[in-house]
């Protein structure tokens, strides 16, 4: 019985690791915090704002402004800012970012950090890049 535990729990922490940049995250920037959820489509990792605070409450009005086209003016609330990504270990690769600040989509890259309670998420362009720390929310 005591075999059988031990390797249904290796399974599940196997399982786990393989999804550990999937959840609930926060980004915070000065007196704004995004919320965010990712989760594995298709193979893919994705990324929604679920929703935006300004000094600690919550800011409906923020939108993308300076998106062009279809995300033009668009809630950020609900807005898809990360997909087309390949799995790499327990890293995620050569996808789309939406940088909401900017309005540009750029390649989108997203790393596993403290065993699933950070994400290092780098957005670039040709040789630039900025990155950004989303920290896991219950």
């Amino acid at each position: 019985m005591l075999k059988v535990f031990a390797i249904a729990s290796l399974c599940a922490a196997a399982a786990l690791a393989q999804n550990n940049a999937v959840g609930n995250w926060q980004f915070v920037d000065g007196t704004k915090t995004t919320f965010i959820t990712t989760t594995e489509e298709g193979g893919q990792l994705k990324a929604k704002v679920t929703k935006v605070t300004k000094d600690g409450k919550e800011d409906p009005s923020a939108a993308c402004g300076k998106c062009t086209e279809a995300n033009k003016d668009k809630p950020l609330a609900g807005l898809q800012i990360l997909w087309d990504t390949k799995k790499d270990g327990n890293n995620w690769k050569e996808g789309k970012l939406l940088d909401p600040e900017g309005g540009k989509i750029v390649k989108g890259a997203v790393e596993v950090l403290d065993g699933g309670k950070k994400l290092n998420v780098k957005g670039s362009i040709a040789f630039l890049s900025k990155t950004q720390v989303w920290v896991r929310v219950p």
